[in-house]
């Protein structure tokens, strides 16, 4: 079982792909983000869709995200990856779908609620013993 902190990196560094999948530049309502800069170049696109995809839901597995959250986070990463395949209308549809930013909240969700309803640990220090008499 994964402690708090390894919960809250695994946590942190799929918000991070997320953000950077899809969020790094934003005008007005729209964002613009590595995916979809690169899903204008025929096949890095859908590379770096996969590669990013799989590490969210690896990193969702690590964490122990329930099946659900795992299986609805693989198909919006799926339909993203898919429908950029598309000659030039699947680049522009892949600029609007964000998927990963989407997948990611839902990874994050799920670690946060496992995090929400583990049992608190004593903190880290000397035993509770008694004191020896000097």
């Amino acid at each position: 079982m994964k402690s708090d902190t390894e919960l809250r990196a695994i946590s942190d560094s799929v918000a991070f792909v997320g953000r950077m999948s899809d969020s790094i530049v934003r005008l007005g309502p729209f964002s613009l983000g590595i995916d979809g800069v690169l899903s204008w170049v025929p096949g890095v696109g859908e590379l770096y869709s996969t590669l990013a995809g799989g590490f969210i839901l690896v990193q969702g597995a690590r964490a122990g995200a329930p099946p659900s959250a795992l299986l609805g986070a693989a198909a919006l990463l799926f339909l993203r990856t898919t429908v950029s395949a598309v000659p030039l209308a699947g680049a522009l549809a892949a600029d609007m779908f964000t998927a990963h930013k989407w997948a990611a909240a839902m990874v994050v969700r799920a670690i946060d609620r496992r995090l929400e309803g583990a049992p608190a640990r004593p903190a880290p220090g000397p035993s509770t013993g008694l004191a020896q008499a000097s």
